[in-house]
């Protein structure tokens, strides 16, 4: 089972997780991704949608990707690196998936690269949630779509760590989680897909918390928010994130300068049509995950280095 999560929210209906394009939540549930294609007539027709969405454009998209620049002023390191071909892009995820939400609208709109991110099925259930989130790229994140994108040449953006890193303790920030997933490795080498690892650091350190996931699914908070129907009775332990404390403790992100690193891309197209071996697997996802951790100890040098050009109000207020 793999999870990629872009950007949970902190509101809640009774039955289902409320979203707005400013925070969208978007999770992948991959299930043996590298499985013989099912595809059914409702997912077809999904399918079908999705490859008609064009990069998003107009006043609105204009006007969030200059108040993300604004905010988080964003540095892309290593842009040469990008393939000219589409690609997988993998990376480490941060707390409350606001790095992929920035990412994902800074390179479609700077860069010209129209990323489709990857999302839980189950959140399609929710027609708001679909009605919003499609137009701005996501798709459900089931194999026989992904298979689609790659045959179309589409780039994906996917955080194998998903949930378990968007809620993850201040103490582990910046840590690479994937746990036991395989499943990318294996249907981008099906596809003889490129990979290109990326690394972020500063969306680890939007936000403090007042208190953990963990410590707010034993709180009596949790108990008040269930009583009055502000939180889904059924809804997944890993998809409750932790109670935020965000700039001088409000819900708004701290304005952290923002850097994206890009690492070297990991063609698998010696491996079209075939699975590679576990050990195979396992030699390329380990070469992965090496690749970003190093990227973050190298990006988090080069924010120490730049840190004296953040102006004193960006400073305090990011503390």
């Amino acid at each position: 089972m793999e999870n990629v999560t872009y950007a949970h929210t902190l509101l809640f209906s009774r039955n289902n997780l409320l979203r707005s394009p400013f925070s969208i939540g978007l999770a992948l549930d991959i299930h043996h991704m590298a499985t013989p294609p099912t595809t059914s007539t409702a997912l077809q027709d999904h399918i079908n949608e999705i490859l008609k969405v064009d990069m998003p454009t107009g006043p609105g998209i204009t006007l969030l990707a200059a108040s993300l620049r604004k905010w988080f002023k964003p540095h892309f390191v290593g842009l040469e690196k990008l393939p000219s071909g589409p690609a997988l892009f993998v990376a480490n995820h941060s707390l409350l998936a606001l790095d992929a939400f920035t990412f994902h609208l800074l390179m479609h709109y700077d860069y010209r690269r129209f990323l489709r991110p990857l999302a839980d099925r189950t959140l399609f259930s929710n027609p708001y949630y679909a009605q919003t989130v499609i137009p701005l790229g996501a798709v459900d994140g089931r194999p026989d779509v992904v298979r689609a994108l790659m045959d179309a040449g589409k780039d994906i953006l996917l955080y194998p760590g998903g949930t378990r890193e968007a809620v993850k303790p201040p103490e582990q920030r910046y840590q690479v989680d994937w746990g036991e997933r395989y499943g990318f490795i294996r249907l981008a080498a099906e596809k003889g897909y490129t990979i290109v690892p990326f690394a972020s650091v500063g969306p680890d350190e939007y936000y403090d918390q007042y208190l953990t996931s963990s410590e707010l699914q034993t709180s009596q908070l949790f108990y008040l928010l269930e009583q009055f129907g502000l939180m889904p009775p059924d809804v997944r332990a890993d998809l409750i994130p932790p109670l935020p404390a965000g700039m001088l403790g409000s819900p708004l992100p701290k304005p952290k300068t923002t850097f994206f690193g890009f690492c070297s891309p990991v063609s698998l197209a010696e491996y079209k049509n075939k699975t590679p071996t576990p050990r195979q697997q396992q030699r390329i996802r380990q070469g992965i995950e090496d690749a970003i951790a190093l990227e973050i100890k190298e990006l988090l040098l080069l924010r120490e280095r730049s840190r004296h050009k953040d102006g004193l109000l960006r400073r305090m207020l990011s503390v």
